[in-house]
């Protein structure tokens, strides 16, 4: 199954990004932030998002929390999962990002295990694609053509898909690291993949303006919000809200 899949090697992306050292003053806005710093140190489940223009420090700040956690997996018995979204160069980013996670996860499993974690995937995939779109399916179809039709599944699919992969590979502790995100593509990705294990620490970033949008179930910073005193209104109402 893994050659079916659109996943880009991230190691080879992580050798062209600058490493930084984060006290210098650009980084103040996320590593001095209250919400850096509760999120950073929190023992529960905790997700935090980020949101700035390009230049601003956050690929940079990604790739430091996620080498660092790779570095303290061997001793936490952790797991980390990492993908930078300027590395899908396909007109469906999602699903290299759901693909090349899900990579990850096999990879990082033994033969039986990772045998265990596709079919969770490519069954949770078909139950739901089949049904929605069961049109799309001809029983003359080439099985690469069919594998094809369900490995492009719709972006909230695939993430359902790869947590039930999650919860099949059975971390107990879980990083996930994502930077560039787009749409509903983060409010999704926390909200299955907190469901399918018991703790996650994610760290999720966009370039794009939200408009105070806060995506659900996560702490939020965004970049040039603190002098405007916005950040303090928006951390309120998604307290109320929830």
């Amino acid at each position: 199954m893994l050659l079916g899949l659109l996943s880009v090697d991230q190691n080879q992306l992580r050798s062209t990004i600058s490493h930084h050292d984060l006290n210098e003053p650009k980084f103040y806005w996320i590593t001095r932030n209250i919400e850096f710093t509760q999120w950073e140190s929190a023992n529960d489940s905790r997700a935090l998002f980020l949101s700035a223009p390009p230049g601003h420090g956050v690929t940079e700040v990604c790739l430091h929390v996620m080498s660092l956690a790779k570095e303290n997996s061997s001793q936490t018995k952790g797991s980390v999962l990492h993908f930078f979204c300027s590395s899908a160069t396909e007109s469906r980013p999602s699903t290299v990002l759901t693909h090349t996670l899900l990579h990850q996860i096999v990879c990082s499993a033994n033969a039986g295990k990772a045998d265990s974690i596709a079919a969770a995937f490519l069954n949770s995939l078909l139950g739901a694609h089949f049904r929605l779109h069961k049109q799309d399916f001809k029983e003359d179809d080439p099985l690469d053509t069919t594998m094809r039709k369900i490995l492009n599944a719709p972006d909230n699919v695939l993430i359902e898909a790869l947590a039930e992969a999650i919860k099949q590979a059975g971390f107990q502790e879980l990083m996930i690291v994502v930077d560039g995100l787009w749409g509903d593509i983060a409010h999704w990705l926390v909200k299955y993949i907190m469901q399918a294990t018991p703790k996650l620490k994610a760290l999720l970033t966009s370039r794009q303006n939200i408009d105070g949008k806060i995506p659900d179930e996560m702490q939020f910073i965004e970049y040039d919000k603190e002098r405007q005193g916005l950040h303090i209104r928006y951390f309120l109402a998604y307290i109320l809200a929830n």
